[in-house]
């Protein structure tokens, strides 16, 4: 979150009441490209209850079918699979590759 506010000079929104998801948005339209919340693994398809901090982002629907492996990358959780892909942030991915997969999404969406 830190990268997107100093990069895109961007704030988290919370949209939803009781919860803390937290929606960046692009431009005037207002177009999502990171959603950051806290879910259940068991909603990756992990067999666990266990809690997990996810980041949502847009990307190329053919790189997400090449880079979704259901360790690093999943198929998007709450969001259009097609398009968007799930990161668990519990550290299986370095820091600036995750910064890389939310300059893409930033770059991907028309704001």
């Amino acid at each position: 979150m830190e990268h997107i506010e100093s990069e895109y000079e961007n704030k988290a929104e919370y949209l939803f009441m009781d919860s803390d998801t937290a929606v960046f948005r692009k431009g005037e339209r207002k177009k999502w490209y990171a959603v950051v919340m806290t879910i259940s693994k068991r909603k990756l398809g992990i067999n666990s209850d266990d809690m997990v901090e996810v980041l949502n982002v847009k990307l190329n629907p053919d790189e997400i079918a090449l880079l979704t492996d259901r360790v690093s990358y999943f198929p998007a959780y709450h969001m259009n699979k097609k398009h968007w892909c799930t990161i668990p942030l519990d550290g299986t991915l370095e820091t600036d590759e995750i910064c890389f997969r939310i300059n893409e999404s930033y770059s991907l969406v028309k704001g």
